[in-house]
């Protein structure tokens, strides 16, 4: 559907991160085409490639091998290989990449590679969390807004007078009793806290009637369920590009997002929900198969 309009970039495909093996071949094939060319740097980017293509988007002199860099499904081999490669930013491999404990204490020991892109990775263990935390000179906002923390290490972000709450808040691991706190803390920005963690049922309800709270952000976030789509979709403050770009949509909701004048297409094409892993050959889908 998506990928036969005329209104949607083909580039905005491109980046998102549930494209089948076929469809990654599909739109690398149009990089050559100049009207609505795809940009295979977003493929390399996002999409979770075979072997075959991987070798095939490194060997390609069109791909910056910096954008491959930032691929957070990349196997161990192929991190070693980015990691050795000349001109490649390690500060990247370093911040996306699922690193094995060989790995991520090769880039902690790096004169080259920041700290705080590390602490930036969210696959981090509780021990390299800790070791980050501890180690002078790493800004453990960056810890705190991206680490699956334990409780004793989310008491002691929130407890360290050194660390903005803000970014807490931003954590998409919290529990429903951390988010409940950060919820009652003084100071601390609810937008963050609407979009980016699992809300319960009741907390969307206490988010979505608090006048503090910009339901944009509300909008953006990935874990809504059915109903609250539609209680946002529906809602007047609500930006429906959000919903399209984030939500979990059914098919029923995907159609009528897709022929609503107000939506950008665009966003859809963002939306990794709307392709699912495991697509069957008539699902519907952000591509028609029946083609």
């Amino acid at each position: 559907m998506l990928f036969n309009d005329s209104g949607v970039n083909k580039s905005f495909l491109a980046r998102n991160p549930n494209l089948t093996t076929e469809q990654i071949d599909l739109l690398y094939s149009r990089s050559s085409i100049k009207k609505d060319a795809v940009d295979k740097d977003y493929l390399s980017r996002y999409s979770k490639l075979t072997d075959e293509q991987f070798n095939l988007f490194f060997n390609d002199k069109d791909v910056s091998k910096n954008y491959f860099a930032r691929n957070s499904n990349l196997t161990t081999e192929q991190i070693d290989l980015l990691y050795s490669t000349k001109g490649v930013k390690k500060n990247r491999v370093a911040e996306w990449s699922n690193l094995t404990d060989e790995q991520f204490n090769l880039m902690f020991n790096h004169k080259d590679v920041n700290k705080n892109n590390l602490a930036r990775n969210p696959n981090l263990t509780t021990e390299q969390i800790d070791l980050l935390y501890f180690t002078e000179g790493v800004n453990k906002d960056y810890l705190a807004a991206h680490s699956k923390l334990t409780d004793k290490q989310f008491n002691r972000f929130f407890n360290d007078s050194g660390v903005d709450k803000d970014f807490l808040a931003r954590n998409s691991n919290l529990t429903t009793e951390q988010i409940d706190l950060l919820y009652s803390t003084e100071g601390v920005d609810k937008d963050n806290l609407a979009k980016y963690p699992k809300l319960t049922d009741k907390q969307f309800n206490l988010f979505f009637n608090d006048s503090d709270v910009n339901k944009d952000y509300l909008a953006q976030n990935s874990n809504l369920t059915t109903e609250q789509i539609d209680l946002l979709y529906s809602s007047e403050d609500g930006d429906k590009n959000h919903l399209a770009q984030y939500s979990k949509l059914t098919d029923e909701q995907f159609n009528l997002f897709f022929n609503d004048k107000d939506v950008n297409k665009n966003n859809l094409a963002l939306n990794p929900s709307i392709n699912p892993l495991h697509l069957k050959k008539w699902q519907a889908g952000i591509f028609n198969w029946s083609w």
